[in-house]
């Protein structure tokens, strides 16, 4: 049980790192799309 508690919090981080990356992919790729929808209307 320590043992878990103590690679909780590079768990934690190593899934906010996939996160941050997850969204800011996202958010990149969206502006991507709404600028061309845009540009095509």
């Amino acid at each position: 049980m320590p043992k878990l508690l103590k690679n909780l919090p590079s768990e934690i981080k190593k899934n906010k790192m996939k996160t941050g990356i997850f969204l800011g992919l996202s958010a990149y790729w969206g502006v991507i799309l709404v600028g061309t929808f845009l540009q095509v209307n």
